[in-house]
C-alpha cells in the first residue's frame, strides 16, 4: 500500500479497502473459537494512574498498552472510574428500548429518507448494514452518533424516541455517552506515551471527537429458532473502522481473533471491565504498530438476549491523521496517505 498516491485515495480507495475487507471476511473460518486462556486478552488496571496522574504510573500503562496494542488488538480496562450505576442504568436503558413495540422502532428506522441524517435510529434485526455481509446479522441497536464538522451532526440531530414513550431514556443515554467520552479523553495521554509522543500529543486531533454509541440486543438462538441459526452470526465478522471501541458487555458472545494464538478466542466479561480494541484509523495512524483485529459476537444459546453496548471512537471528523512520526523512518515509510474520518472507510461503510 505504500505506492498510494494522496489522487488515489480520493478517487476511490476507502471503497477498494471495504470491499477488499468485505471478500476477505467470507473466507475466515470461525468455527471452532478456543477458550480464552490467562493473559491471552491483557488488563490494565487505569485506578492508579486516574487517582494520582504520575509519571511512572502514567509510563507503566503506557508499556502495558503497547504490548496489548501492538500483539493482541484487545485489552481490558479496570478501575476506569465509569460508576457502575451508571453502566447498569445505559443496559437498563438498552432493554427498555429494545422492549418497545416493533412499529415504534420502525417509527425511527436508520437511514429512512424522511430523516436528513444518516447512520442514525433503529437498526432491525436481520439487517444487512455495519458491517455490510451477503447474510443479515442476527441482532437489532439503537445507534446514535456526535460528529462536530463539516458534516456537524450534535446529539439534537438524531433520531430519539419520545419522552413521552420512554421518559428518561434520552437524558441516561447521554449522560453514559459522556462518561465514555471523558474515559476515552483520558485514554489518549496513555496512547501518546505507548507511541513515543509526548503525552498531549493527540489533544488537537481530538478537539472535538467523533462517536457512534450503540445499544445492541442479540436474540437468543432459542429464541429465533432456525432463522437464527441460518444468519449464523450475531455480528458478522469484520473489523472496526475506528481510532479505538470502547465495550461493556453483560455475558459473553464476543469472539476475537488471537493473533499470538493464532486462532479464535472467547472473550470473557470481567465485572466492572471495558473491552477496548484498535480500529483500522488507528492501524493506519501507526503505520500499521497497532493491529486490528478481526472480530464477530454470537447469540445466547440458553433463553436469554445478550445485550452489548459499544462507543467507537473517533478524532474530530476532519482531522487529517499523518503517520505518527514514531512510526515511520526512511527505512519505514509511511504505508497510508494522510486521512480524516470523513475520508474513510468508515463513511463507505455507512456511519
Amino acid at each position: 500500500m505504500s505506492d498510494i498516491s494522496s489522487q488515489q485515495f480520493d478517487s476511490g480507495y476507502p471503497g477498494e479497502k471495504e470491499a477488499r475487507l468485505r471478500s476477505e471476511s467470507e473466507s475466515w473460518d470461525t468455527s471452532n473459537p478456543q477458550s480464552a486462556r490467562a493473559g491471552d486478552i491483557p488488563v490494565l488496571d487505569l485506578e492508579r494512574y486516574f487517582s494520582d496522574g504520575q509519571p511512572a504510573a502514567l509510563e507503566k500503562l503506557a508499556n502495558e498498552l503497547y504490548y496489548a496494542s501492538a500483539r493482541v488488538g484487545f485489552y481490558y480496562v479496570t478501575g476506569h472510574g465509569v460508576p457502575a450505576k451508571k453502566v447498569q442504568q445505559a443496559f437498563h436503558e438498552n432493554q427498555r428500548f429494545h422492549a418497545l413495540p416493533l412499529e415504534t422502532k420502525l417509527a425511527i428506522q436508520m437511514d429512512r429518507p424522511e430523516w436528513p441524517v444518516t447512520g442514525v435510529g433503529y437498526l432491525p434485526f436481520h439487517n444487512r448494514k455495519l458491517p455490510a455481509r451477503k447474510k443479515g446479522n442476527a441482532n437489532e441497536a439503537f445507534i446514535v452518533k456526535r460528529e462536530l464538522g463539516p458534516r456537524n451532526v450534535s446529539l439534537d440531530d438524531n433520531q430519539w424516541p419520545a419522552e413521552q414513550v420512554l421518559p428518561g431514556f434520552r437524558r441516561n443515554v447521554e449522560s453514559y455517552a459522556d462518561a465514555i467520552e471523558g474515559l476515552a479523553m483520558k485514554l489518549l495521554p496513555i496512547y501518546a506515551r505507548a507511541l513515543g509522543v509526548e503525552a498531549g500529543y493527540f489533544d488537537q486531533a481530538f478537539r472535538s471527537p467523533t462517536y457512534r454509541l450503540r445499544l445492541s440486543r442479540y436474540p437468543s438462538i432459542k429464541q429465533h429458532g432456525t432463522e437464527a441459526n441460518l444468519i449464523k452470526y450475531g455480528i458478522a465478522p469484520h473489523v472496526d473502522t475506528t481510532f479505538f471501541t470502547i465495550l461493556a458487555q453483560d455475558s459473553e458472545g464476543l469472539i476475537i481473533y488471537n493473533e499470538p494464538r493464532k486462532c479464535w478466542i472467547k472473550a470473557p466479561v470481567i465485572d466492572d471491565a471495558f473491552i477496548i480494541n484498535t480500529g483500522e484509523l488507528l492501524k493506519q495512524w501507526t503505520n500499521d504498530r497497532f493491529i486490528s483485529v478481526k472480530h464477530f459476537a454470537n447469540n445466547n444459546t440458553d433463553n436469554l438476549p445478550r445485550y452489548s453496548i459499544p462507543v467507537f471512537f473517533n478524532a474530530t471528523a476532519d482531522y487529517r491523521m499523518h503517520c505518527i512520526p514514531t512510526c515511520c523512518s526512511d527505512e519505514n515509510p509511511p504505508k497510508y496517505p494522510a486521512v480524516s474520518y470523513l475520508e474513510s472507510q468508515a463513511v463507505v461503510q455507512g456511519e
